[in-house]
């Protein structure tokens, strides 16, 4: 198991993974700079996180893996070998899955799209767990289950329509994802339940919602509950009885990033209540699915820079990394603060410090979080940034001709590996039309 003296504690109160300072610079060394490290003891324990804090429901629990978070390999199989269930929105993330160990059974599909195509796809490579959004979305799922000859476990998402205090919202106004209750529409809930209720090769499952990203209040949940328990009671009232097997209540479990903020449990405490009294009231014990990309990712990853340059600029130290937000594209897009540690760390500085990369653009500025520790930094020693095992890998991008860096893993008995191969320049140019030159 992993030695407990190389973590430490977030601020949510949960040990987050801490790696010695000889192995980060040993695997500099051999495999350079810059590079991801991830933990697998973090990945099983925060899926263990996320059980625990709806253990008090009465039903089944299930934890749904988003796999648009990161869908590293190494990452899907750690998941994988947990049991949980994958939400996937691309029939190219249903190949990760399968390819990396996890099975057609465990996935529930929520396309965007909702093309006949599309599931046509799906449901030749076995999923059977559909959600669907769309008036459009049922028609093309219906077909396509015609066409195959297959039935189907279909869902519906909706949008509660209630506020939401997050970093991302998903509902009140963000018409994109889910069907309103009651629109007065061929896109409302009602009118594609009935629609689902009456098609043969198609078996009602239950109802999906997902209110965001990052949320802080938790409150937004029980509302939301609170109005899917009104409208399965008065759709009963108006298209007779059906049973509920499965609910899904989304993401949006928040990660620290440096703050305090609820955690699992702080969640299942504010709602497993009014589940459990969702289960009396509909008279179905429904399966509850609770998704998450980021939570289960977040802080099992780190990215390892080394300082390159350094000056000052009037009042401030400029340290430089030969990392880039082409690696960490949410620090440009969202000013995404991840804490930053300087390996081995010094006495933090009395000037203003700015943290900047490797790229010709203004915006390369890395913003610093309350939690980070810039004292002692040098040139030659490693800068690490925690926390970023949540949509960063997944949006490495190639500016400035930057070649991907590679990945590794922490097993969780401690032995380091290769789990993504660092691109060298070469492939990079084949990749973006080198190898058509010769054409």
């Amino acid at each position: 198991m992993v030695d407990t003296r190389t973590q430490s504690v977030s601020r949510s109160g949960v040990a987050a993974p801490r790696f010695a300072d000889g192995d980060l610079y040993s695997l500099a060394e051999k495999h350079g700079t810059p590079y991801f490290l991830i933990d697998e003891a973090t990945l099983r324990r925060k899926v263990s996180e996320m059980e625990q804090g709806f253990s008090e429901y009465k039903g089944v629990f299930r934890v749904a893996y988003s796999v648009k978070a990161n869908f590293n390999p190494s990452v899907i199989r750690t998941f994988a070998s947990e049991g949980i269930l994958f939400d996937l929105t691309a029939p190219s993330e249903v190949v990760f899955v399968q390819k990396a160990g996890g099975s057609a059974e465990n996935v529930m599909y929520t396309s965007i799209t909702e093309t006949k195509a599309e599931y046509e796809q799906v449901l030749k490579m076995g999923v059977r767990k559909i959600v669907v959004a769309s008036h459009t979305g049922y028609l093309n799922l219906a077909e396509a289950a015609s066409k195959l000859n297959v039935t189907v476990n279909a869902m519906i998402r909706v949008n509660p329509e209630v506020h939401v205090h997050a970093e991302l919202h998903g509902s009140m106004g963000h018409g994109k994802f889910g069907l309103q209750f009651n629109g007065g529409s061929q896109d409302s809930a009602l009118v594609v339940l009935k629609k689902v209720l009456g098609t043969p090769l198609l078996r009602f499952e239950g109802f999906h919602f997902h209110l965001g990203s990052q949320i802080d209040d938790p409150s937004c949940y029980a509302e939301a509950i609170e109005k899917l328990e009104a409208f399965i009671l008065g759709a009963r009232r108006q298209l007779g009885e059906f049973r509920v097997n499965t609910i899904d209540i989304g993401g949006g479990v928040p990660v620290p990033y440096g703050r305090k903020v609820p955690t699992p449990k702080d969640l299942g405490d504010k709602i497993v209540g009014q589940l459990n009294s969702l289960v009396e009231s509909i008279g179905d014990r429904f399966m509850l699915v609770a998704e998450s990309g980021r939570f289960l990712t977040a802080e099992s990853t780190v990215l390892v820079t080394r300082v390159v340059n350094m000056k000052r600029f009037g009042e401030t130290k400029y340290i430089y990394v030969d990392a880039g937000y082409n690696v960490l594209l949410d620090s440009a897009l969202l000013k995404h603060e991840y804490p930053v540690d300087v390996v081995p760390g010094g006495k933090p500085s009395p000037q203003k410090v700015a943290l900047v990369g490797r790229l010709c653009d203004p915006l390369d500025v890395f913003p610093i979080s309350s939690r980070s520790k810039l004292g002692g930094a040098e040139l030659g020693k490693l800068v690490v940034f925690r926390e970023v095992g949540a949509y960063s890998l997944v949006m490495n991008m190639p500016f400035h001709s930057q070649p991907r860096p590679p990945v590794l893993m922490r097993g969780s008995q401690g032995s380091y590996s290769v789990v993504r191969k660092g691109q060298d320049v070469e492939r990079l140019f084949a990749d973006e039309g080198g190898d058509c030159l010769s054409n």
